[in-house]
């Protein structure tokens, strides 16, 4: 799996830029977005794999507005595309200590190995992806005991090292500005492929540094990363944001979200599979198909049907 430098690649193209806007999410972008995923030269993934390490309950009337008591296991999860010689991780996991941030006071399945594993795949991948700044996205990168091994190799955003660095979600996430230098730091408008397949589209308001990571496998599926945009398929599919109380204690852009909603409702019927990082009804429907893979798969361990 070879490919140029993301930021190389996007000073070459001409999509980096000083100051990120919000883009317009409409057809233009989606065209956009197909286009960015085959800039970079090279094989295609063969496949998505999606891993859960941890998981938060919680109820829909806490995961979407309008929500009634019925129970919701927000999961927490990572992802990784497989290639012919090479994978690239999508987030990072997160260690027991900013695990128990997210409990509240209350304890919450965590599951040690599954994280191990993580931090296995991160130092074996060759590239790491971020889709935002909150802990269990981020901090299996930041926390890492391998954290030289797995940061020159992680790409984020200029508005995510600006998050961390000035007003991080936990003590613990803070980056010190002179850490900048150990990743791969990029900024753009709208797009930026970073791998063959692969491309990133920015989609701040549920953090400033909220992207979405778009991938087209060797078969022609083509999946979507969506990240905190909403936790639950309920929230795409009827176009509801988090509670009131939630967009309050997070601070979320809920003008963005309303507009990264309408375009993602519409992209199942463009042919595009969405991946939502919190659930845990739809993506082990998902696994059990065989449209995604579950669990991480390692050097020397076989693929599908090996």
């Amino acid at each position: 799996m070879r490919f140029a430098p993301a930021c190389l690649l996007a000073c070459l193209l001409g999509l980096a830029s000083a100051a990120a806007a919000r883009p317009a999410y409409d057809d233009a972008l989606l065209r956009k977005l197909r286009a960015a995923a085959g800039a970079v030269p090279g094989a295609l993934p063969e496949e998505l794999r999606y891993a859960k390490f941890a998981e938060s309950p919680r109820t829909f009337a806490a995961t979407v507005e309008g929500g009634d008591d019925t129970p919701y296991a927000q999961a927490r999860t990572a992802y990784q595309l497989r290639y012919p010689d090479g994978w690239i991780m999508v987030d990072a996991g997160m260690d027991e200590a900013v695990h128990r941030f997210f409990g509240r006071g209350a304890e919450e399945p965590y599951d040690a190995a599954a994280n191990a594993r993580i931090q296995r795949a991160l130092r074996g991948a060759r590239l790491v992806l971020v889709t935002h700044e909150h802990g269990d996205h981020v901090a299996g990168v930041l926390r890492s005991p391998h954290y030289a091994e797995i940061a020159p190799k992680t790409i984020l955003t200029a508005r995510q090292v600006d998050t961390l660095v000035r007003a991080p979600q936990m003590p613990e996430l803070r980056m010190d500005p002179a850490q900048r230098r150990d990743f791969i730091v990029v900024d753009f408008d709208d797009v930026l492929p970073v791998a063959p397949g692969v491309a990133l589209v920015q989609a701040p308001g549920h953090t400033p540094g909220e992207l979405m990571v778009y991938a087209r496998l060797r078969d022609g599926r083509e999946f979507l990363i969506t990240g905190d945009v909403s936790w639950s398929y309920a929230g795409i599919e009827q176009r509801l944001q988090k509670p009131a109380a939630q967009i309050a204690r997070i601070g979320e852009d809920a003008t963005a979200i309303a507009f990264q909603l309408d375009w993602l409702n519409g992209l199942p019927a463009r042919g595009i599979q969405l991946l939502v990082n919190h659930d845990d009804l739809v993506q082990p429907r998902l696994a059990a198909e065989g449209v995604i893979g579950e669990g991480l798969r390692l050097d020397g361990e076989p693929g599908p049907g090996e």
